[in-house]
């Protein structure tokens, strides 16, 4: 890949701003092999499921969501796809298990996954692959109704 921050998945407003310098990072290095992708999100998927189990308010259901997404673009890559492409992959992945991403601790609040599945949808679209983009649930203090306010 020439140069990471000239990548032009980097200048859609699909992708958080936020995020931006951290993608621009996971995407240097060397690539590695799908099985090793493959194996990263399965096991973020367990550490996710565990936390829910352990009564951490990680949203379930949007990491099973980010996981089935990116597995299933794992299972079509092949010798057809890019190298650039690879990378996206990859950073994806990557952006995907890392707890602190920097947009605050993905098992620490139901929104902590948000971000990451902005990134996982903004991914699908570069890939024309619209089919394996997520539903985004409402944030949480959206679903939240208001504070009741105390009459006199």
């Amino acid at each position: 890949m020439a140069n990471p921050t000239d990548h032009k998945f980097l200048a859609l407003p699909t992708v958080p701003e936020a995020v931006k310098p951290l993608l621009r990072k996971l995407m240097e290095g060397d690539l590695l092999s799908l099985g090793v992708l493959r194996a990263m999100v399965e096991s973020y998927l367990r550490v996710i499921r565990d936390a829910a189990r352990k009564g951490r308010p990680v949203n379930v259901e949007l990491g099973e969501g980010i996981a089935a997404s990116l597995l299933a673009l794992i299972a079509r890559v092949d010798e057809r796809t890019t190298e650039d492409d690879r990378r996206l992959v990859q950073a994806a992945v990557r952006y995907f298990v890392i707890e602190n991403d920097g947009m605050g601790h993905d098992l620490a609040h139901e929104d902590g996954l948000f971000d990451d599945a902005r990134v996982v949808n903004a991914l699908m679209r570069w890939c024309g692959r619209d089919d394996l983009m997520l539903q985004m649930p409402q944030l949480a203090e959206r679903r939240r109704p208001p504070p009741r306010v105390a009459r006199a």
